[in-house]
């Protein structure tokens, strides 16, 4: 078997309960998180969560899940662009 075919892109969906609790899929890192905004790291770039008191209530390295629970605000997907985030772009060098 070739190395090329052990590469399996893992599948991402999101699911977000009253804005208060969220599931992601499809997570390779955390590359940082406060209780204001947390920055995920997924095969197809970065995902920025914003709120106020935010938890990471579970991490699941394997199956790439991330479950955050607190006051969500926002979720967001980073371009790739450099320099059109904004704060967060500043704030996690993306």
């Amino acid at each position: 078997m070739d190395s090329r075919d052990k590469m399996v892109k893992k599948h991402h969906s999101l699911a977000l309960e009253d804005w208060r609790n969220l599931k992601i899929n499809g997570i390779c890192d955390i590359r940082g998180f406060d209780e204001s905004s947390v920055a995920l790291e997924s095969e197809d770039g970065r995902i920025y969560v914003e709120g106020t008191g935010l938890k990471i209530e579970s991490l699941e390295k394997e199956g790439g899940i991330v479950i955050i629970s607190g006051d969500i605000s926002g979720v967001f997907r980073a371009t790739g662009e450099k320099g059109k985030r904004g704060f967060f772009g500043k704030l996690f060098g993306g």
